[in-house]
């Protein structure tokens, strides 16, 4: 059975999962296009050092990464 999409998702080609990720991650923009190469290592590098600008953008990655709670305990994220 075929599903009806609204209008601004059929416009930008985004698929639900993409569209939800871009929401979970909160002002992270999602790039309209996939990188490869030298302009995915760019991009990332980007990102890097605005993640780690600040101690307070730092720790809000890691919180909404979910391997720190907000009061700044890391999380045990294996058995052992």
């Amino acid at each position: 059975m075929a599903t009806r999409t609204g209008k601004s998702e059929k416009n930008t080609g985004k698929s639900r999962a993409k569209i939800k990720a871009s929401k979970a991650l909160g002002d992270v923009s999602v790039a309209p296009r996939e990188l490869s190469g030298q302009a995915l290592l760019d991009d990332m590098a980007a990102y890097r050092k605005k993640i780690s600008a600040s101690p307070e953008a730092a720790r809000d990655f890691l919180v909404r990464l979910g391997v720190m709670d907000p009061d700044g305990t890391l999380k045990t994220l294996t058995d052992g």
